[in-house]
């Protein structure tokens, strides 16, 4: 059984990819988290990336040199003294729903990966839900999250 996480985030991040998913509408936005902690995980960089999809309105693929280059940044002694790495991923859903969608379950390979999702239609601020999908589960699972001033 997997072990139960809180994310938290400062409203000024909230804000950010409220911000990011709303520029990039009608085309998904997508980018990486970097946090640390376990049972509450705590995030301390939202890292905008270009969405390299073939359809960005339809999917998002976040740049492989931008990933490596995170873990990378990541793994330095500093970081790795302070347990900071990058815990997952968020994205938009134009026009859609803060839910993990079918593409998004062909894409979920790791148990331990945070799905941030951002619902935005164009009117209103988007709306956001934290999900993981634990190995021991067959579906994604959405987590608290906690917003703090």
């Amino acid at each position: 059984m997997s072990q139960p996480v809180t994310l938290c985030l400062m409203r000024s991040q909230v804000e950010t990819l409220q911000g990011l998913a709303a520029a990039a509408y009608p085309q998904e936005c997508c980018g990486l988290l970097v946090g640390e902690g376990n049972a509450e995980i705590t995030v301390v960089e939202v890292i905008s990336a270009p969405n390299m999809a073939e359809e960005p309105r339809k999917g998002f693929a976040i740049d492989p040199q931008l990933q490596f280059d995170t873990l990378r940044a990541t793994r330095d002694t500093l970081d790795r003294v302070e347990g900071r790495r990058v815990v997952g991923h968020y994205h938009s859903h134009p026009n859609g729903r803060a839910t993990p969608s079918a593409h998004d379950f062909a894409m979920a390979h790791d148990p331990d990966a945070v799905w941030l999702i951002l619902a935005v239609s164009g009117e209103g601020p988007p709306q956001l839900r934290a999900f993981r999908r634990p190995a021991d589960q067959q579906d994604f699972v959405e987590i608290p999250m906690r917003i703090q001033p």
